[in-house]
Parts: C-alpha cells; sequence; structure tokens
C-alpha cells in the first residue's frame, strides 16, 4: 500500500527518499505503523493559499489491517539521535518579566536560527539560544547562552553551554497577596450617577 501525504512547503526541504515514517490511523489509534519514503513529488499542491507537497509513502500492509481512504497521521522522521542532552522547549521560550534590554536583544537575534524543518523536525546545528538558569541558593535567573540541536517539537538537544544537573527554568507562577479584583460586568452600563 501507500500513503500520499500532503507536506507543507516548510517542511519538505528536509524530506527525502527512504526516511523512515511512523504512522496511526483512527481506526487503530493506540497502534503506530511504519513505512518510508518513496517518493516526494515535484507538483505544488495550493489550497486556500497553502502550498503542499505530495510525498509517496510505502507501506507494508501483511495483516489487512489498514484499507483503502483511511486517514493517516503521518511523522517523517528526518534527524535521529540517542542518549542526548536534552531540555523541555518551554526553557527556550521563558523570559523573566524584569529581562533587561540587553538580555531580550540577545534573545531576539538567537530566534534568527528556527528549526530548519518549519514545525520540528531537525534543527540547524549549533544555533546559539538564551535559557535562563536559576543559580543554587536561589536568586534571580540567570541568562545562559547555550548551543542546541535537533528538536522533535517538544524537546531540544543541547550540544554545549549546560551542565546536567543545571536548574533550567521553564516557566514562572506569579504570587501576589492582594485579592483578585472581581471581573467586570459585561452587562453593566459603566458607572451610576445619582
Amino acid at each position: 500500500m501507500q500513503i500520499d501525504a500532503n507536506v507543507a512547503e516548510a517542511d519538505v526541504g528536509v524530506v527525502k527518499i527512504d526516511q523512515n515514517v511512523d504512522f496511526t490511523v483512527d481506526a487503530f489509534p493506540m497502534e503506530t505503523f511504519r513505512g518510508k519514503v518513496v517518493q516526494v513529488r515535484n507538483a505544488p499542491i495550493t489550497v486556500q493559499n497553502v502550498v503542499t507537497y505530495d510525498t509517496v509513502i510505502g507501506v507494508s500492509n501483511p495483516e489487512l489491517k489498514l484499507k483503502p481512504g483511511m486517514t493517516a497521521n503521518v511523522s517523517i522522521i528526518v534527524a535521529h539521535k540517542d542518549d542526548v542532552f536534552q531540555i523541555k522547549n518551554a526553557a527556550l521560550r521563558y523570559r523573566p518579566p524584569d529581562a533587561t534590554p540587553v538580555e531580550t536583544r540577545k534573545t531576539i537575534t538567537s530566534r534568527a536560527g528556527r528549526p530548519a524543518a518549519g514545525r520540528g523536525g531537525g534543527a540547524q546545528q549549533g544555533v546559539q539560544r538564551t535559557v535562563y538558569v536559576l543559580p543554587f541558593g536561589a536568586g534571580r535567573p540567570e541568562p545562559k547562552q547555550i548551543k542546541t540541536g535537533i528538536s522533535d517539537g517538544v524537546v531540544t538537544e543541547v550540544v554545549d553551554g549546560l551542565n546536567e544537573g543545571d536548574r533550567v527554568v521553564t516557566g514562572q507562577i506569579s504570587s501576589s497577596m492582594t485579592a483578585p479584583s472581581p471581573p467586570a460586568n459585561p452587562f453593566g452600563g459603566g458607572r451610576r450617577f445619582p
């Protein structure tokens, strides 16, 4: 059998013949099937100004579970590494509310090196990013420059700049001691005057 997958133009640059593919179908949501990229067709498909490319995935179907016309949710594996040092992508997005303009500028310039594969997939090697690390003994989070590797959209490989045991900030809980103000009444006519 084969799957005709529509791959977005932002992602098609990293798709190659013989790459492994994992996919699921709605009829068997807990089972992962496997295939390989057989062909990436050059004719673009444009629907509502979104350009995609038909990518043919060859699939073995020995148990005859897969039927023609089923919808497949496809993940093309463009890069794979085992036993790497990684952090959650939330750490790459976190900025403290009191970040200095210099820290913010470093962050903006480092964002130019986003993953080459668009939404996840492989990333450019050695991209500089800023994360915030909590020093031992508390205190204000300190910015630290790191080099990142591949990403799957949830976690990203850290090539250089962090050590095991570093406490990387992924978010901040706001704690205010004041009582929250009641929400405004959307049907109220504003202030009443006597």
